[in-house]
C-alpha cells in the first residue's frame, strides 16, 4: 500500500473505511444521538427503478438522553456545497429508508467545504420538509483541537478516541490553503504519540496516510511523511487490507459505468420512441399525400365534366 502514491476520492475512501472498520467510534466522534447498534446496507432502489447509494446508514438505540426511541441515521459526506439536486437525492434516501425499514430517519450531512452555500432544506409539500443536520468544522475549532493534541503529547498524556480521529479529520476539514501544513504537523504529532494502541492506532494511521496522498500526491514530501507511517501503512493486520483503495475505486467505476449504461439504454429507448413517432408521422404524411392526390384526381374529373356541360349549354344557345 505504501507504493500507491495517488488516491482518487480520498475523502470518500477514508469515510467508507471508517464507517466499516470503526462505525461506533465514528458515531461518537460526530456526536450523533443514540447508541450505535449496527450498520445497514446503503444500496437503494429509487422510484424510477434506478439504483442509488447512501454513504452511511445506521441503526441507533435510545440513550434516554437525546434519543428516546429506535431510529435510523443516514449520514452523507460532502466535499463541496450541497446543491438542490443533491438535497433532493438525500430526501429520496430518507423516504426509502423510512418506507423499507419502518423507522424514523434522521438525516445528517457532514461537509468539509461549502457549508455557507449549501441548501438547508428540501420540500415537496408544506408538510413534508427535509431539514438535515449539518456538521462542519470552522478554522478556529481546528486550531483549538490541534493545540489540544500537541499539549497532550508534550505532556505524555493519553489521547482518547475522539482525539485520535482528529489526526485524520482535522486534515480533512482544513481549508485548502492550510491543508498541507496542518497535515504535515499532524503526521509528526502522530509519530510522536505513544498513547494510542492497536488496532485503533492502525485505523487512524491508515486514514492519515490517505490524507498525505490526497494533499501531497507523488512527491518527495509525501515519501518523507509516508515513511514515518510505514509501520502502520504496511501493517498486514488491518481489517481492510491494502487493496481497499483499489476496491473502492473499482466500485466507483463500476457504479458510474452502470449509471452510464442505464442512461445510454434510456437514450436508446427515447431514440427508438422518436424513430417510431417519426415513422408514424411519415406514414400519416404519406396518407395525407395520397388523399391530396385522390382529391386532385376527383377535381380534375369535375373540371372535365364542367367543360362538357359548358359545351352542351353553348351548343343549345344558352349563355352563362
Amino acid at each position: 500500500m505504501i507504493k500507491k502514491r495517488i488516491v482518487h476520492h480520498a475523502n470518500d475512501v477514508t469515510n467508507v473505511y471508517f464507517t466499516n472498520a470503526i462505525p461506533a467510534i465514528l458515531h461518537k466522534y460526530f456526536h450523533l444521538p443514540g447508541k450505535f447498534a449496527r450498520n445497514y446496507t446503503t444500496r437503494i432502489v429509487k422510484r424510477d427503478g434506478s439504483e442509488g447509494e447512501m454513504d452511511w446508514l445506521m441503526l441507533v438505540e435510545p440513550d434516554n438522553c437525546r434519543l428516546f426511541e429506535r431510529i435510523l441515521i443516514n449520514v452523507e459526506f460532502q466535499s463541496s456545497y450541497v446543491t438542490k439536486e443533491k438535497i433532493k437525492i438525500v430526501s429520496e434516501y430518507k423516504d426509502y429508508a423510512k418506507t423499507y425499514y419502518g423507522l424514523p430517519v434522521l438525516t445528517v450531512i457532514i461537509i468539509t467545504d461549502g457549508y455557507e452555500s449549501s441548501e438547508i432544506e428540501y420540500s415537496r409539500v408544506s408538510s413534508d420538509i427535509l431539514k438535515p443536520i449539518y456538521i462542519h468544522m470552522e478554522w478556529d475549532e481546528i486550531i483549538e483541537r490541534l493545540k489540544n493534541i500537541e499539549e497532550k503529547i508534550d505532556n505524555q498524556e493519553q489521547l482518547d478516541e475522539d482525539e485520535g480521529l482528529d489526526f485524520v479529520f482535522l486534515s480533512m476539514f482544513a481549508p485548502k490553503k492550510e491543508a498541507k501544513g496542518i497535515t504535515e504537523k499532524l503526521v509528526h504529532l502522530f509519530n510522536e504519540d505513544t498513547s494510542l494502541k492497536r488496532p485503533f492506532r492502525d485505523h487512524v494511521g491508515y486514514g492519515l496516510s490517505i490524507m498525505i496522498k490526497k494533499y501531497f500526491g507523488p512527491s518527495s514530501k509525501a515519501e518523507e511523511l509516508l515513511k514515518m507511517l510505514e509501520e502502520i501503512v504496511d501493517n498486514p493486520k488491518l481489517r481492510i487490507v491494502a487493496e481497499f483503495e483499489e476496491d473502492y475505486a473499482r466500485q466507483v467505476y463500476e457504479r458510474k459505468l452502470a449509471e452510464s449504461e442505464s442512461k445510454l439504454s434510456e437514450s436508446e429507448l427515447k431514440l427508438a420512441e422518436s424513430e417510431s413517432k417519426l415513422a408514424d408521422n411519415e406514414l400519416k404524411l404519406a396518407e395525407k399525400d395520397k388523399a391530396i392526390a385522390e382529391n386532385k384526381t376527383i377535381l380534375a374529373k369535375k373540371d372535365d365534366e364542367i367543360k362538357v356541360l359548358r359545351k352542351i349549354l353553348k351548343d343549345n344557345g344558352i349563355s352563362y
